[in-house]
């Protein structure tokens, strides 16, 4: 993600014993340890209300295609059989 190098890492290490100092450096690790955590959870859980929310649309779609086929489906014989007599009209017709 970051792409961080080991000699990266230990010169970060090094300005950060300088700057925090060798006594308040375990507890800023433990505290920042901590924040990376909450971060990294918050992030998690947004992705997976994010992937709920597309998984629900997905499913309202196909709820409504469902119920288009199965419209199509409940006026098909009543097609069939207009077809039909309009057929049978146009043929008596012809005769």
């Amino acid at each position: 993600m970051f792409d961080i190098g080991f000699w990266e890492l230990v010169i970060m290490a090094l300005v950060a014993l300088v700057i925090i100092g060798p006594e308040r450096l375990p507890d800023f690790a433990r505290d920042a340890g901590r924040w990376i955590r909450k971060i990294r959870l918050f992030i998690q859980s947004a992705k997976r209300e994010v992937e709920k929310e597309l998984k629900l649309d997905e499913l309202n779609d196909l709820n409504e295609s469902i119920d288009h086929v199965d419209g199509l489906l409940k006026q098909a014989p009543d097609r069939i059989l207009k077809d039909q007599m309009i057929g049978k009209n146009e043929s008596d017709s012809t005769k």
